[in-house]
């Protein structure tokens, strides 16, 4: 398995557990972030990939959310219009076609996460083994500032959620303060 597959099944182990997917969609709906960009810079933080610089991982970004933007933002739309208005007589086959819009959707996340890891440079300053959550914190924080650029409460919190799910043996309290260090 490499990396681009674990990272996916992060993605999807931390997403199924409490209270994630609820963070994780209210940082979409309020900020327009890609929930697999975020799961990304987590994963890659605990896996001792180190802690992002502001501009070393730039070009990491940047393709990411122009994927997000160019590919999986217009499915996600696609598919909810479908699911509001569906045309009548055809509700049936609209349903199916969702179902198979909900599928495209998951492969251009796990695309997007793939483009993140290819663009993610290396030798980046990690963190000891016991302490890599706090570089997963700054790297989250560092992905959201790009879309809320001010230290904004919610957003700490919702990744401070994500952040704790992820670790088991942290409570979301301890990782506030870490995730905040992101902004200036």
């Amino acid at each position: 398995m490499d990396d681009s597959e674990r990272l996916w099944r992060f993605a999807e182990d931390v997403y199924g557990r409490e209270g994630v997917q609820a963070a994780c969609l209210k940082l979409q709906a309020r900020y327009g972030l890609s929930i697999s960009m975020l799961l990304a810079a987590i994963w890659s933080g605990l896996q001792g990939y180190g802690r992002f610089g502001v501009t070393n991982v730039e070009g990491a970004i940047r393709r990411g959310q122009e994927w997000d933007r160019e590919v999986i933002d217009p499915l996600r739309a696609l598919r909810r219009h479908l699911k509001l208005h569906p045309p009548k007589g055809a509700e049936d086959e609209t349903y199916q076609l969702r179902k198979q819009l909900i599928n495209s959707e998951l492969t251009a996340e796990a695309i997007e996460q793939q483009l993140f890891l290819q663009d993610l440079p290396s030798g980046l300053p990690a963190s000891p083994d016991g302490q890599r959550w706090r570089d997963a914190a700054w790297n989250a924080g560092v992905v959201v500032r790009r879309k809320c650029p001010r230290c904004d409460a919610e957003a700490v919190s919702a990744i401070a959620r994500i952040l704790a799910a992820a670790c088991e043996d942290l409570d979301a309290g301890t990782v506030v303060e870490e995730v905040k260090r992101a902004w200036p």
